[in-house]
């Protein structure tokens, strides 16, 4: 009888120490998966950002050529605007676009200035051409204004002339 009862606690030490090994085991097994999904998302983050980043950089490339032409070595604002706002509608990567958004914004501002001062200057015109007779001080104010306004015209107006590749 005293072998059974010495077996009984055995069996009981036995079972526990089965259940402590599958409590580890299935422990370890959580911790692997978490660990794995963890460093497979770090990753996927990781890799998101130098792709965007290299998408970014390859944007840039391509509107390097336009860039330079066409809005940094280009003086009339209508042409410029017209450019900001086709690359801030179009461009993929969000943070280009942004940028191109601001842009397009500030360029706006000076188009909206140059057109005020359009509207000015036919408003000015308009006073010499129901005159039938103009003193020369009245002349050249006359030429003056016409001046401004075909720089103006210019300025607003301007043909957009593509850059030659090379």
């Amino acid at each position: 009888m005293e072998e059974k009862s010495t077996k009984t606690p055995g069996l009981k030490a036995e079972v526990q120490m089965t259940e402590l090994q599958k409590m580890k085991l299935i422990f370890d097994v959580v911790k692997w998966l978490i660990g794995s999904v963890a460093l497979v998302i770090v990753t996927m983050v990781i890799d998101y950002g130098f792709r965007d980043r290299a998408a970014g950089l390859n944007e840039v490339k391509q509107y390097d050529h336009y860039v330079t032409n066409l809005i940094v070595l280009n003086n009339e604002i209508g042409p410029r605007r017209l450019l900001a706002q086709y690359f801030s509608l179009v461009t993929p990567s969000e943070k280009l676009r942004k940028c191109w958004e601001n842009y397009y914004w500030v360029v706006n501002l000076e188009y909206q200035a140059t057109v005020k001062k359009d509207s000015l200057l036919n408003a000015r015109m308009k006073k010499f051409v129901t005159m039938k007779a103009m003193s020369p001080e009245e002349q050249v104010e006359a030429a003056d204004l016409a001046k401004q306004k075909e720089y103006t015209e210019h300025e607003l107006h301007a043909d957009l002339k593509l850059p030659q590749f090379k």
